[in-house]
């Protein structure tokens, strides 16, 4: 009777160990449960936020792209401005200096034989590129040096700016 009142009182020991890690094993579940609910609001909370903001920042890339293609056009237009403005700049002044120089020589007779603006300027040109000095190149158009050189430097600038 001995060994079967002990074999009852393991079984009891060992119901009581199961029934403890039972006990164990559902607070461990309930604990998993919990925080995998805990995800899974976080989740749909910010799923939710990142929809809100979606739209926002597919806008503003938007706006960002337009405003980006108005200030290459505003910027363009502003090289072209400055462009016909540096030319006008250039006729200008070859228009004071050819007066200053029929002034100079007391010639009336020049205004007749004088050549247009812009074909002068690309004559000017012209001659710088086939190598001639801008000297030569007031010799031979009977200009002043420095609206020859004022018409070469205007250019350079202008190319520089392109």
């Amino acid at each position: 009777m001995v060994f079967e009142d002990m074999k009852i009182e393991l079984w009891v020991i060992f119901q009581i160990a199961v029934d403890f890690i039972l006990v164990v094993l559902i607070f461990w579940l309930l604990k998993n449960m919990k925080i995998r609910l805990q995800q899974d609001i976080s989740k749909d909370t910010s799923e939710k936020v990142m929809g809100m903001i979606e739209p926002l920042l597919t806008q503003a890339n938007y706006i960002a792209t337009t405003f980006g293609k108005q200030l290459r056009k505003k910027n363009h237009l502003i090289n072209k401005l400055n462009e016909k403005l540096d030319s006008r700049i250039i006729s200008l002044n070859l228009l004071l200096n050819r007066t200053e120089s029929l002034i100079g020589k007391g010639n009336a007779d020049s205004e007749s034989q004088s050549i247009h603006v812009y074909d002068q300027q690309e004559s000017i040109i012209q001659l710088y590129i086939a190598g001639k000095s801008p000297s030569e190149i007031a010799k031979t158009l009977s200009l002043p040096k420095g609206e020859v050189d004022l018409v070469l430097d205007l250019k350079k600038k202008l190319l520089n700016i392109q």
